[in-house]
């Protein structure tokens, strides 16, 4: 099968050059990598292909790269499948990855391979003044013990941070069918957009990561995924409770990875990190 990656970046652009630096000098696989990137001042590194793009609102921007890339995976290197990567999320084991294009592949119904974008709310009602949401919280986890998902939101949403998709043209007509408006969330819409054509047995669930907020949106040990904004702990926005917070130079070190390319060597070894990722935001 062809396998591509398709990278795509708005301005964390050092985030994806060492996403680059992982996936081409460190997974034991050779995949190509198509990068669409929205950063005028942008230029290739190691990517196959680059796709510059115009910057556009962050919604309708997201999809303008997603189409741009896949598109692009498609046409000019025939890809079966394709790995959606945003260009701060950071797989470490290719192995990962492997596994659902082996489920993938033996699923002939399943068309697409992601975690929801959901929210767990127990965490914020714990937390609340609010004796109600307190005794919603105790409801919740009482509930759960028997089957129940009561207090989880929006799951029915396709993480577009991090997917794996069969290249189909009737997959790539969904997804560049999706037209978001600027209020949309994309990931909503691409759930519409599978479930509507093609059912729910389309979607194989990443497990791993559900629900992906609180506990899972920064990092996803199961996935080897790291996917926030901020170079170092000491950029960390706020006190983690799980004490994951570590910052992308920490998360680095952690992985032990066989070979670090440049931009990995300098986020390693520099003191001063306010180059990083030029004027994009940490958080958010």
């Amino acid at each position: 099968m062809q396998v591509v990656v398709c990278l795509t970046s708005f301005n964390r652009t050092d985030c994806a050059r060492i996403s680059m630096e992982i996936i081409k000098l460190n997974w034991p696989r050779k995949w190509p990598v198509v990068h669409a990137c929205a950063d005028a001042s942008y230029t290739r590194y190691i990517e196959d292909i680059l796709v510059m793009r115009e910057p556009k609102p962050l919604t309708r921007g997201a999809h303008d790269l997603l189409v741009a890339s896949i598109e692009t995976a498609v046409t000019k290197l025939k890809a079966d499948y394709v790995i959606h990567l945003e260009a701060d999320t950071w797989i470490f084991d290719q192995n990962v990855i492997v596994r659902y294009l082996e489920r993938l592949e033996t699923s002939p119904h399943a068309l697409v391979a992601a975690s929801s974008w959901s929210t767990d709310r127990v965490p914020e009602w714990s937390r609340s003044d609010d004796i109600r949401r307190r005794l919603r919280a105790r409801l919740a986890l009482w509930l759960r013990r028997c089957g129940s998902r009561y207090g989880i939101r929006d799951r029915k949403s396709l993480s577009t941070q991090f997917f794996i998709a069969k290249s189909t043209p009737a997959m790539l007509d969904v997804i560049r069918s999706l037209h978001p408006g600027d209020r949309d969330i994309l990931e909503k819409r691409l759930y519409e957009g599978v479930i509507q054509r093609f059912g729910r047995r389309a979607v194989l669930g990443m497990d791993e990561r559900e629900p992906v907020h609180p506990g899972f949106r920064d990092v996803c040990e199961p996935l080897s995924l790291v996917c926030h904004h901020w170079p170092s702990a000491a950029d960390a926005p706020r006190h983690d409770a799980f004490d994951r917070l570590r910052g992308k130079k920490e998360w680095l070190q952690a992985a032990n990875l066989r070979t670090h390319g440049p931009h990995m060597k300098r986020l390693l070894s520099d003191t001063d990190l306010s180059y990083y990722n030029g004027d994009a935001k940490r958080t958010g």
